[in-house]
């Protein structure tokens, strides 16, 4: 078996080439699909045969948290995991970039007048990234965090965002409002994040229709699935090189009375929003650049929040090797499935997710530490476990 890592992944330019190399890799290596999967297994990972058989058969790139184990099983070590995690970005982002030019001159050949001004793209939010210079005017140049009012001028653009968010709010309020029953209120408290008749969280019923399969509506828990007696609330940064607070994980039993809920943003999208009765409510933004790079601080703006696809984390899939035989004498392992939910106490399932971010990123704890006030942080997607999360509804405390 070779075991050299003689492929050089940055030499890929597409997609097509980048899916030829992985094919070269397993063939170099001389394992069988089923002998990959038997491999992850013994490193606590999933890779079912016939999601790996699809991946290197098919013309899409692979999730990198799939990609990840694929190499780990083939034997490839950190440094060259993280070489081919890097390659397949690229390849990603030129890709990105084809599809892009493509249709903007589709959209230019359409042109019926010549002189036609551009129009400019208002449906990508521009990304905004956290420099030193930006640290200390953050009132006047970011969205105010929701736990940042500490002094008049904070205070007042806090004021401001509560009246553009209520003046949007009263315009939608006017469509929705034949819905309600006569002499019924659709006011929703913005420092409780209740409905005036109901207490559910804000967006919860709204969005209900855009929730994904085994998602929870209502007020839910987010536990790292390495440390389940923690979950996701707010705390320092261990390090101080952030003065605000952000997403850490704590004890359930400290996070009272600030509660937590996914709010939809599209489908299978959602916003974690945090609603405390003195603090108000705020939803987690994903921070770039300098010190806070990778943090998620709560901000009041949930507009320009970020979004998570949640997906339930991968099943092995029990088929057979391409072009072998199913093992006559394998029986499936009931406890081999992550996805399946665990029982709480009070009988309600806990299942497994992973949240997912635009450019291959996810959610995880930091350094996969199981200790107390460790942050949250976005990061690439390895298919750890540390970027697995248990979500429940809070009623199960």
């Amino acid at each position: 078996m070779d075991t050299r890592g003689s492929t050089d992944p940055a030499e890929a330019r597409d997609v097509t080439a980048f899916l030829a190399m992985l094919r070269e890799l397993k063939e170099r290596r001389g394992l069988t699909y089923r002998q990959l999967e038997q491999r992850a297994a013994e490193q606590g990972e999933v890779l079912a045969r016939s999601t790996l058989a699809d991946v290197l058969s098919g013309r899409r790139l692979p999730r990198p948290e799939v990609l990840a184990v694929f190499l780990r099983a083939c034997g490839e070590g950190d440094e060259r995991v993280t070489a081919w995690l890097d390659a397949r970005e690229d390849v990603a982002t030129r890709a990105r970039t084809a599809t892009a030019e493509a249709a903007a001159a589709e959209r230019a050949a359409a042109r019926t007048t010549p002189d036609a001004p551009d129009i400019p793209d208002t449906s990508v939010t521009p990304d905004v990234s956290v420099t030193p210079d930006m640290a200390g005017n953050r009132s006047r140049r970011l969205p105010l965090p929701v736990w940042a009012r500490r002094t008049p001028v904070l205070i007042a653009s806090a004021v401001a965002v509560v009246l553009a968010a209520t003046t949007a709010w009263m315009l939608a309020s006017d469509a929705s409002s034949s819905t309600a029953g006569p002499g019924s209120s659709a006011r929703t408290d913005r420092q409780t994040g209740h409905s005036a008749s109901e207490g559910t969280p804000e967006g919860a019923r709204s969005g209900a229709r855009g929730r994904g399969a085994g998602v929870p509506a209502g007020w839910i828990r987010i536990r790292p699935a390495a440390a389940p007696a923690l979950c996701v609330t707010d705390g320092r940064v261990q390090d101080q090189r952030y003065p605000s607070l952000v997403a850490v994980q704590r004890p359930c039993g400290g996070v009272a009375p600030q509660r937590t809920a996914l709010e939809p943003v599209g489908t299978d999208s959602y916003r974690i929003a945090w609603v405390h009765p003195d603090l108000g409510k705020g939803c987690l933004k994903a921070l770039s650049g300098g010190a806070a790079d990778g943090l998620l601080e709560p901000w009041e703006a949930c507009a320009r929040a970020s979004s998570f696809r949640i997906e339930p984390e991968a099943d092995p899939e029990p088929e057979a090797d391409l072009g072998s035989k199913p093992d006559p004498g394998s029986k499936p392992d009931p406890e081999s499935s992550r996805t399946s939910g665990k029982a709480t106490a009070n009988g309600e399932a806990s299942g497994r997710y992973v949240f997912r971010a635009d450019g291959g990123q996810c959610l995880g704890v930091r350094d996969a530490r199981t200790d107390s006030g460790v942050e949250l942080t976005l990061q690439r997607c390895t298919g750890r476990e540390n970027q697995t999360f248990l979500i429940d509804p809070a009623s199960a405390r």
